[in-house]
C-alpha cells in the first residue's frame, strides 16, 4: 500500500476529473438499481398467472344491420353452430373478454342496502360453458345449469340468484372464509346472490387496475353486449379463428364480424409494461456504456500525461504488474467513492419513487449486486489502459532530456 499515498495526491491534483466520474458512477448506480426494480415489477406483472387458457381463446363480436334483429335467437344458432366445429374445444357468449381493457364493475356488500364499505370487483354474464371456455379451474361448487342461465333484454328486471366468484373475490369478501353458499348484495340493494362456485383465478379485463382478480359470474346473455368466447383445441387457434369467422359470415350476412385472440388482447393490455421493460434496459445498457466510455478515455488520458514519470518509475526498477496494480488501484478508489455516493442516491431516489409512483422498495441485494457489476465494469474498463501503461519503456524518461 506504499503507493496510496501518491495515488491520492494524483487524484487530489486531478480533482475535477476523478470527480466528475465517480459522480457519472453514482448517478448509474442510482439510476440503475432502481432500474432493475421497476423492470422487475413490470416482469413479474406480465408473467402473472391470468387463470385462462390466453393460447387458447379466440372472441367474436358481430355488428347487426337489420333494426328487429333477434339477438337471442343468432346467439343460439351461433354457439350451437361454433361448438360442432372441428378444432372447437368449448364456447360461450359473455357480455365481456377477460384482458380486453373493456369491462364492467361494481360494489359487492355482505349486508343489504349499503353503499359504503364495499368490494369492488368485475363482473360477467355468462351461459353454462363459461368455465370450460375459459379454461378456468373451478376449485368449488357448481357451475351453472342449463336452466339458470336467463335471457336480459333492455326492458328486463330478471335479476340473477346465484353466481360463481373467483378466490380473490371469496377471500375478500368472506375473510371468515367458507364463501360457498353465502350470499353477497348490490350496493343499494337487497337482492341475495348466493356463492354456488369458485373459480381459482381470473384477472379480468383490467389487469393492472386494483380490481384485477376480482370477478363475479352471473348466469345471463344480455342482448346489449355480448361476445362468443371460443376455445380451441391446443395448437388450432388460428385455424378456429379463421373457420369461425367464415361460419358466421355465412350463416347470417347481415351483419359484420369481428374477431380477435385473447393472446393479441393480453399484449396490449401489457403494451406499456413492455415498452417501459424496452426503454429501461437500453438506458441501463446505455449509462453502462457511457460509464465505461468515460473511464477508458479519462484513464488513457492521465496515462499520456505521465507517460515520462512511468518511464522514470520503469527506469528506477518498477516491474509492469506494479505500473498495472497502480493505475487499476486509482481507478478503484474513484469506482468506490462513486459507488458508496450512488448506494445512497439510489435510496433517495427509490424514496421519491415509491411515494409518488407506488414503486416497490430497493432491497439491498440489488444495490449490492448493481454496485459490484459497475465496480466490475469500471475494472475492465481501465484494464487494458493500465496494461498499455505497463508496456511504456523506460527510455521514454530520457527521450525529452
Amino acid at each position: 500500500m506504499l503507493e496510496l499515498r501518491p495515488i491520492l495526491s494524483a487524484l487530489w491534483r486531478h480533482k475535477v476529473s476523478a470527480l466528475l466520474i465517480a459522480l457519472q458512477l453514482g448517478l448509474t448506480l442510482a439510476i440503475v438499481s432502481n432500474a432493475l426494480v421497476v423492470i422487475d415489477e413490470r416482469s413479474e406483472r406480465i408473467s402473472r398467472p391470468t387463470g385462462l387458457a390466453v393460447e387458447d381463446i379466440n372472441s367474436f363480436s358481430f355488428l347487426a344491420i337489420p333494426e328487429d334483429y333477434d339477438k337471442f335467437e343468432a346467439f343460439r344458432l351461433d354457439l350451437d353452430m361454433i361448438r360442432s366445429l372441428p378444432g372447437v374445444a368449448s364456447a360461450t357468449i359473455s357480455n365481456h373478454v377477460p384482458l380486453s381493457g373493456s369491462g364492467s364493475a361494481s360494489g359487492f356488500y355482505t349486508e343489504p342496502n349499503k353503499e359504503t364499505g364495499g368490494i369492488s370487483a368485475n363482473y360477467y354474464t355468462v351461459d353454462e360453458h363459461f368455465i370450460d371456455a375459459l379454461g378456468m379451474k373451478l376449485t368449488a361448487g357448481r357451475g351453472f345449469s342449463p336452466e339458470e342461465v336467463m335471457q336480459v333484454g333492455a326492458t328486463s328486471s330478471e335479476r340473477p340468484t346465484v353466481a360463481v366468484v373467483t378466490q380473490k373475490f371469496a377471500d375478500e369478501v368472506f375473510p371468515e372464509g367458507n364463501a360457498l353458499g353465502k350470499a353477497f348484495f348490490l350496493g343499494g340493494d337487497d337482492h341475495p346472490i348466493e356463492v354456488v362456485g369458485i373459480v381459482e383465478r381470473n384477472l379480468g379485463p383490467w389487469p393492472n387496475s386494483s380490481v384485477a382478480g376480482r370477478g363475479v359470474f352471473y348466469p345471463a346473455i344480455m342482448d346489449q353486449w355480448f361476445y362468443y368466447i371460443v376455445r380451441a383445441e391446443p395448437g388450432q387457434r388460428d385455424a378456429v379463428l379463421k373457420l369461425v369467422e367464415e361460419k358466421l359470415a355465412e350463416r347470417d350476412p347481415n351483419r359484420v364480424i369481428n374477431a380477435d385472440t385473447m393472446e393479441e388482447q393480453k399484449a396490449q393490455q401489457y403494451a406499456s409494461d413492455n415498452t417501459m421493460i424496452k426503454v429501461l434496459a437500453s438506458v441501463v445498457i446505455l449509462l453502462t456504456f457511457i460509464v465505461a466510455l468515460g473511464i477508458v478515455g479519462l484513464t488513457v488520458f492521465w496515462i499520456t500525461q505521465r507517460q515520462k514519470q512511468i518511464g522514470v518509475r520503469r527506469a528506477l526498477g518498477a516491474t509492469r504488474s506494479a505500473i498495472s496494480r497502480y493505475f487499476l488501484l486509482e481507478n478503484l478508489i474513484i469506482a468506490v467513492t462513486g459507488i458508496a455516493l450512488g448506494a445512497a442516491a439510489a435510496q433517495v431516489f427509490n424514496g421519491f419513487l415509491a411515494s409518488e409512483f407506488n414503486q416497490p422498495a430497493l432491497p439491498p441485494i440489488v444495490t449490492i449486486s448493481c454496485a459490484l457489476f459497475l465496480l466490475g465494469v469500471s475494472l475492465a474498463a481501465a484494464l487494458v489502459p493500465a496494461l498499455r501503461a505497463a508496456n511504456i519503456s523506460p527510455a521514454t524518461a530520457t527521450r525529452s532530456v
